[in-house]
């Protein structure tokens, strides 16, 4: 965009990208500032991981509040600017419920017209999301049910991701909301359908269906709906049905697999009759055929099992038997045949050596997760070195400590060089010139990696690092003077001070 163009309401480009279907492509998204050492965050992801992975905490809504008041007194042009500002410190999905609750106790101050008014043009002209947001955000608080014009406009706006949520809130009020909501959830992808199962009500045997079948498909992760679509589905119910469908079965495994998850949310453990449903789970796997998803769950009952202590002896019978079973054997050698399952076929005691480093010989950075496996036997780890260090740009990644998650495509190199430090603590002074490079790089969890090896290998040793690794005493120095998280600095000064 030249400086002299305008930029485009976020509105617009939505409208604009529009297909026939009334849908957005895939792979749309939302204008995004590059800013160097800032992560750029997914549509939807950053209010996304504020609501499934922090605390909520009181902010002071104080600045929003004061801004709307200048707005509401006709001002509009000096409270946008407040907004703007005060937007920046905390996001509307941080402030939304206790600015609804201040207007409720405020209205008598407020004028609605020119609220309202402001709320409108936010949604439709705005470059700012957040604005957006908080233009959608009023409008929840009104009346927009006989309002079609405006009703398509959010009904548009929905499908992006970065909004989905925010216009769920005002869908929800319309005569027909539920059948909105489910309209909706069927053409969003990532944190738009996340929230969309959340939102809909399982009023009838369509809906109920849909779930099932597909109410965990999503580009984001499948834990984050499981639960909600087992309930909303009656999974303990369906896993019982002998009329089950591929379709049905495919939804199932999908779900299975985003409850054994048990990471980003509660899976597995808020439901209450578990070993019905895994009965019913393994009772349906004969009818269906074996597929890696099918053993990676098989795998994660039976450690579920294991790991909570709980007694199923039954269930864990039958699982064992079936990971044992032929069709199991097929399943995760045709999967390692295309580049996968070796992880399986190790827990499985499967023979997986040759072909995995054939594929992480054909691409190391693809295929790191192999290497994990492959260097856990020191013959081949000398040999998988030689081949990172051939292929990985170590010196160029060396840019500098910064705060840079490094998640996507465009950190892989990163990816690979955190699988190899992970492998590296069972070696004392092996790799150094990949501990070298994670240290003074900008991705905070490849420096992590790197200061838990060193650690390790102290440990293992029974000496100091000056006894293990001398070189890299200099990288330590370098290190800690540049460190830009605190917690990492600390540790490279308590190894500096131990060597």
């Amino acid at each position: 965009m030249s400086e002299n163009q305008p930029e485009k309401a976020l509105f617009q480009m939505i409208a604009e990208a529009l297909t026939p279907e009334g849908t957005l492509p895939k792979d749309f998204s939302l204008t995004k500032e590059k800013v160097q050492n800032k992560l750029i965050f997914a549509d939807g992801a950053m209010d996304g991981i504020k609501l499934y992975h922090t605390q909520p905490k009181t902010v002071d809504i104080e600045p929003v509040c004061q801004a709307l008041l200048l707005i509401s007194q006709g001002q509009e042009e000096t409270g946008k600017a407040q907004l703007t500002t005060a937007l920046e410190q905390h996001s509307v999905i941080e402030v939304i419920d206790a600015l609804h609750k201040w207007i409720y106790e405020n209205h008598d101050q407020l004028d609605p017209g020119k609220l309202s008014g402001f709320a409108i043009r936010s949604i439709m002209t705005s470059t700012n999301p957040e604005l957006v947001k908080l233009g959608l955000a009023i409008m929840e608080l009104l009346n927009t049910d006989k309002q079609e014009a405006l009703k398509k406009v959010i009904r548009a706006l929905a499908l992006c991701n970065e909004f989905t949520l925010y216009c769920l809130f005002i869908m929800r009020s319309w005569t027909r909301g539920n059948d909105e909501i489910f309209d909706l959830m069927q053409k969003v992808h990532g944190w738009g359908r996340i929230h969309c199962v959340n939102q809909i009500d399982p009023a009838n045997r369509l809906i109920k269906k849909w779930l099932l079948d597909h109410g965990c498909e999503n580009s984001v992760a499948p834990a984050y709906s499981a639960l909600t679509v087992a309930k909303k589905c009656d999974l303990i119910e369906q896993i019982q049905r002998e009329d089950l469908s591929a379709e049905d079965w495919s939804g199932i495994t999908l779900m299975m697999d985003g409850l054994m998850a048990e990471g980003p949310v509660a899976g597995i453990s808020e439901i209450e009759d578990r070993e019905t449903l895994f009965a019913g789970y393994l009772a349906q796997t004969e009818h269906f055929p074996m597929t890696l998803a099918t053993v990676q769950n098989l795998i994660a009952i039976a450690q579920y099992i294991d790991g909570e202590q709980v007694k199923m002896p039954e269930i864990k019978k039958q699982c064992l038997e079936l990971l044992k079973s032929s069709a199991c054997y097929v399943t995760v050698s045709a999967a390692m045949e295309q580049g996968k399952g070796f992880e399986e076929a190790l827990k499985l005691s499967i023979p997986y050596e040759e072909k995995a480093m054939t594929w992480l010989k054909q691409n190391p950075v693809e295929h790191c997760m192999a290497a994990r496996l492959l260097m856990a036997s020191e013959n081949a780890c000398d040999e998988i070195l030689a081949l990172y260090a051939d292929c990985l740009p170590l010196d160029t990644m060396a840019s500098g400590p910064s705060d840079v998650l490094g998640l996507g495509k465009d950190y892989q190199d990163y990816h690979a060089l955190a699988a190899v430090l992970q492998s590296l603590k069972l070696y004392p002074g092996k790799g150094v010139e990949f501990i070298r490079c994670a240290l003074l790089c900008p991705v905070i969890s490849c420096r992590t990696y790197a200061l838990d090896t060193l650690e390790s290998w102290v440990k293992l040793a029974q000496t100091s690092l000056k006894g293990i690794a001398p070189e890299l005493l200099i990288v330590l120095e370098q290190a800690s003077e540049l460190e830009v998280k605190e917690e990492l600095k600390t540790r490279i000064l308590t190894l500096k001070q131990s060597a």
